[in-house]
C-alpha cells in the first residue's frame, strides 16, 4: 500500500482538552483490508470511495481494520474524536502555572494517538493541516501558514502542504506564543518560539540555528529544503528535543538562554540545537526504512551536532564533550552482556523506546567519528552528499549509507562497520613489546571481568614520536615488527575500543606525556577506570597509573578524573581509601582552577562548577562555607549555583525550604539545579515533601526523573527509593508510557538501591510487570554484580 496524502481538519476544545476531527486519506494498493494504527481514539464513522465501511477495533494490536477490498486509488474519510491528556506523548497537554500549551510529541508510534494512519517511517505522504482554535490562541505546524479565517466565532488556521515525510515527524502545537525571528537565504526564517513571557532573552539559540544550517548546507552540499524553521520550547517534553520537520520542539532549559545560563547548559544549547538540524537532512529529508536503523538516524545526528559544535564553536573542544557525553558512557553500557548490537530488531512498539539509549546514540556517534577518520573527511563527505542526494523524500537503511561512502573510499568500510554495528560488545586489544616488534591480541571486553573471544575489523591508528601510521587489525593477533618511537594506540581516541598496555609501555607513555592531546590521555584514563572495575587491576594500581595525569591542569583531563573517582565514591562511600582519593584530588584541582577570571575559558568554569558541586557532597566542611552564599544565589556565578545549592541541601536537609528557592527561581536550567540538590536530602519527611511537590507540579514530571536517579547515588536516599520503587515506576509510566524513561530509571537506581538489598531486589523487580523496562532490569542488575564483586575485592586490599 502506498498513502498519497493526510488531510486533517481539527476543532479543538480548549476547556474540554479534547478535539473533533474529519480525515481524508488518499492511497493506493492491492489489499484485502485497509488496516490504520489507531490508539485511544473514538472513531465515530469510516467512508472509503464515499461508501460508509464497517470496522474492528483490536486495541492489543493498535489497529483499525476497515471492511472492504482496496484494488486502486481511493479515498478513505474518518470522522474521530480525541481527549488530550496530560502523559508526554501523542497530542497532550502541556499545563503549567503561566497557562496551557497544547503539542504534539509522535517519535515513535506516537502519531497514531493523535489520528488514525499507517504509523510507520515507510510510509511517507504529503500532509494538509487545518486547525480551529479560540481566537485569543496561536497554531505552530510543520509548514507556515498558509491562511487565518473565522468559523463559528473560533479561528480557523490552515497551513501549507508538507513535502512527503513520516507520520512521526508531523507536529501541531497549540498555546499563546512569543516570538522572534531571523531571516537565511532563499527567504526563509528561523523563528523561536515560546509560551508568552517564556522567550529566551538571548538570540544565541537563533545565531546557532542559522550558523548550524549554513554549516550543514555547504557539508552536506544541500540547501534547508522548508521554508521555516520553528525552535519551540515546551514546558513539559519527555524528549530533550524532537526534529519535527520545519518546527523543532526542545524542552525550555535548551532555549531559555540569559545571563544565568551556565556553561555546561550554553554547550548543551549549542549542541541540540545543530543536533535536530542535522536531522533536518538525515532523517527528515532521508528517513530510516524501520526502526531497526534508528541508530543510524541518532548516531549520525549525534556525531553532526558535535563536529557542528566544534567548527561554530572552538572554544569549547566540542569533541572533549563528545568524549564524555556519548564515548564514555556508551564504552561503560556496551561492556555489559546485556547490551544489545547497534542494528538491533524491532518488532513490537514497546521495544522501539528501549533502543534510545547510549549504545543508539553515543556508539553509533562514536563509530561514524572513527569511520570519518578512517576514510577522510573529504570522502566522508562525498559519501553522505552522494547518499542524501540519491534518498532524499525516500527511505533508506544504514547499508546504503555504506554502499556510497565505500563507492568514494578505496577502504573496507562495509566490512568494518558492519564488524562493529552487527556484533554485541567492543574489542580491547592487549598490547606488549617483545624484542623490538609490538604483539597485539583482542577479544570481546566485559566489566564483570570475563574473558570472551571475538574478532572485530578494527581501524587501528598507532602514535608514534614520528607521527601517525594505520592499518586494519582483523584477526585474534598480530605482529607489528617495528616497536621504536611507538607512544600508544587509538590516536586521539577517535576508535571504538579499550587498550591495554604493558608495564613497559605504560612507562614509556609516561614519559612521552608531553606528546600527547588531552583526548588521548582520557582514553588511557576511561580505560584505566574500566580495568578497575572489572578487576583487571587493583585500586591501588589505578592510583599509581594515573598519578601523573593527576597533575595535568586541562579541564578535560581534570573532569575525566573526577568522574572516575566519585563514581567508585558513588558505589563504595565508606571506604577511606576511596574518599581520601577524591578529597585530595578536589582540592588540590580546585586550588588550581582558581577563583572565577574575566573572559576565562568556557571549559575552565565547567570543571570548576563540577569539582567544587562534588567537594561539597564529599566534605561537609566545604559544604558550610558554601552555603554562606545562600542569600546571595541570583548574583552567584552559574557555574557554582549548583554546588551552593547542594551544600544548603547538606547543611540544612530541609526539603521545604529547598522547595521555596525552587519557587523563586525562573529559570529552567536554575529550577533543574535546586532538584538536583534536593537529591542530596534525607529524611522521611523531606522525602513525602518532595513526592507532594511532583505529585502536584511543583516539580516538573520531566524533572522528576532526574531527582531519583540522582538521589538512588545519595546513601541517605537508597532505602526510601527501594522501599516505593514500585510506585515510583508507575508514576513514571503512567505519563512517560512508550518513552523508554521507566527503564532508563530502573537501569540507574538499582545498582545503588540493591547494594543493601542484594538477595531481595530481584523479587521486588518481579512484581512491576511492564515489559518496556525489561531491558532496564537487566542492565541494571548486571551493574548491581559488577559494584558487588568491586566492593568485595576493595575490602581486600
Amino acid at each position: 500500500m502506498q498513502i498519497y496524502s493526510y488531510d486533517l481538519d481539527i476543532d479543538i476544545d480548549s476547556e474540554k482538552y479534547a478535539y473533533s476531527c474529519h480525515e481524508i486519506i488518499h492511497f493506493t494498493g492491492n489489499e484485502e483490508k485497509l488496516i490504520l494504527n489507531s490508539v485511544n481514539l473514538n472513531i465515530k464513522k469510516i467512508k472509503v470511495n464515499n461508501s460508509i465501511k464497517n470496522f474492528k477495533e483490536y486495541k492489543q494490536n493498535q489497529e483499525i481494520v476497515v471492511d472492504g477490498i482496496i484494488t486502486k486509488d481511493s479515498v478513505a474519510e474518518i470522522d474521530f474524536t480525541g481527549k488530550i491528556p496530560e502523559e508526554l506523548q501523542g497530542f497532550y497537554l502541556a499545563k503549567t502555572s503561566s497557562g496551557d500549551m497544547f503539542t504534539t510529541q509522535f517519535e515513535s508510534t506516537g502519531a497514531r494517538r493523535f489520528f488514525p494512519c499507517i504509523d510507520n517511517p515507510a510510509y511517507k505522504a504529503t500532509f494538509d493541516i487545518a486547525v480551529t482554535i479560540n481566537k485569543d490562541l496561536d497554531a505552530i505546524s510543520n509548514m507556515p501558514v498558509d491562511s487565518t479565517g473565522e468559523k463559528n466565532g473560533k479561528k480557523v488556521v490552515k497551513f501549507m502542504q508538507t513535502p512527503v515525510m513520516s507520520t512521526y515527524l508531523l507536529y501541531l502545537g497549540i498555546g499563546k506564543f512569543d516570538e522572534r525571528s531571523v531571516d537565511i537565504p532563499g527567504g526563509k526564517k528561523i523563528i523561536l518560539a515560546a509560551q508568552k513571557g517564556h522567550l529566551t532573552e538571548s538570540n544565541y539559540p537563533l545565531e546557532i540555528a542559522k550558523k548550524s544550517i549554513e554549516y550543514y548546507e555547504d557539508y552536506f552540499g544541500i540547501e534547508y529544503p522548508l521554508p521555516k524553521e520553528h525552535l519551540i520550547a515546551v514546558p513539559e517534553f519527555a524528549a530533550g528535543a524532537m526534529e519535527n520537520w520545519g518546527a523543532l520542539t526542545f524542552r525550555e532549559i535548551y532555549l531559555n538562554v540569559s545571563s544565568s545560563t551556565g556553561a555546561s547548559v550554553k554547550k548543551a544549547v549549542g549542541e541540540v540545537i545543530a543536533h535536530e538540524l542535522a536531522h533536518q537532512w538525515f532523517g527528515d529529508l532521508v528517513t530510516m526504512n524501520w526502526w531497526d536503523d534508528l541508530w543510524l538516524n541518532e548516531s549520525f545526528a549525534t556525531f553532526m551536532s558535535y563536529k557542528a559544535m566544534n567548527q561554530l564553536e572552538p572554544d569549547y573542544d566540542m569533541f572533549a564533550d563528545f568524549l564524555v557525553s556519548e564515548t564514555a558512557g556508551a564504552l561503560e553500557g556496551d561492556s555489559l552482556v546485556n547490551s544489545h548490537p547497534i542494528e538491533v530488531e524491532v518488532k513490537h512498539p514497546d521495544d522501539i523506546s528501549q533502543i534510545f539509549d547510549e549504545i543508539s546514540y553515543g556508539k553509533g556517534g562514536s563509530i561514524l567519528r572513527m569511520i570519518n577518520a578512517f576514510v577522510t573527511d573529504d570522502v566522508f563527505r562525498e559519501g553522505l552528499h552522494q547518499y542524501l542526494e540519491n534518498f532524499k523524500y525516500r527511505n533508506a537503511s544504514g547499508s546504503d549509507l555504506w554502499e556510497f561512502i565505500s563507492k568514494v573510499s578505496d577502504r573496507p568500510v562495509r566490512k568494518v562497520m558492519e564488524s562493529f554495528i552487527q556484533n554485541i560488545g567492543y574489542p580491547v586489544i592487549e598490547i606488549r613489546e617483545d624484542n623490538g616488534k609490538l604483539k597485539l591480541n583482542q577479544y570481546r571486553f566485559l566489566l564483570n571481568g570475563k574473558k570472551q573471544n571475538a574478532q572485530w575489523k578494527i581501524p587501528l591508528t598507532m602514535k608514534y614520536t614520528s607521527g601517525i601510521r594505520s592499518q586494519i587489525f582483523d584477526s585474534d593477533s598480530i605482529e607489528i615488527d617495528d616497536a621504536r618511537g611507538f607512544i600508544k594506540l587509538n590516536d586521539s581516541e577517535t576508535g571504538f575500543y579499550r587498550v591495554m598496555y604493558s608495564d613497559s609501555l605504560y612507562d614509556n607513555i609516561i614519559k612521552n606525556i608531553s606528546i600527547l592531546d588531552n583526548k588521548d590521555i582520557f582514553g588511557i584514563l576511561n580505560d584505566l577506570h574500566a580495568f578497575l572495575l572489572a578487576g583487571k587491576i587493583s585500586f591501588g594500581d589505578y592510583l599509581s597509573r594515573t598519578a601523573k595525569f593527576m597533575e595535568l591542569a586541562d579541564p578535560l583531563i581534570i573532569r575525566e578524573i573526577s568522574n572516575e573517582l566519585f563514581s567508585l565514591y558513588s558505589i563504595y562511600p565508606e571506604n577511606r581509601d576511596i574518599v581520601n582519593a577524591n578529597m585530595e584530588y578536589l582540592s588540590s584541582r580546585l586550588k588550581v582552577l582558581g577563583e572565577r577570571r574575566e573572559n576565562e575559558n568556557i571549559n575552565i568554569s565547567l570543571a570548576r562548577g563540577v569539582l567544587a558541586n562534588r567537594y561539597a557532597i564529599i566534605n561537609k566542611g566545604y559544604a558550610e562555607e558554601l552555603s554562606r552564599f545562600e542569600k546571595s544565589l541570583n548574583d552567584t556565578d552559574p557555574n557554582m549555583r549548583l554546588a551552593v545549592l547542594t551544600s544548603m541541601a547538606i547543611v540544612h536537609n530541609d526539603a521545604k525550604s529547598m522547595l521555596e528557592t525552587l519557587e523563586g527561581f525562573d529559570q529552567d536550567e536554575d529550577r533543574v539545579k535546586v532538584i538536583q540538590a534536593m537529591a542530596m536530602l534525607g529524611g522521611e519527611d523531606n522525602f513525602r515533601t518532595i513526592e507532594e511537590a511532583i505529585k502536584n507540579r511543583k516539580i516538573k514530571m520531566q524533572d522528576s526523573l532526574r531527582y531519583y536517579m540522582l538521589a538512588a547515588a545519595n546513601p541517605g536516599a537508597r532505602e526510601y527509593i527501594y522501599n516505593n520503587l514500585e510506585n515510583i515506576i508507575e508514576g513514571i509510566q503512567n505519563v512517560f508510557a512508550g518513552s523508554g524513561y521507566s527503564s532508563r530509571v530502573i537501569e540507574t537506581v538499582v545498582p545503588f538501591i540493591g547494594l543493601n538489598h542484594p538477595d531481595e531486589i530481584q523479587e521486588k523487580l518481579d512484581k512491576i510487570n511492564i515489559r518496556e523496562i525489561s531491558r532496564g532490569i537487566k542492565k541494571g542488575m548486571e551493574y548491581l554484580n559488577i559494584y558487588i564483586n568491586f566492593i568485595e575485592r576493595m575490602g581486600k586490599n
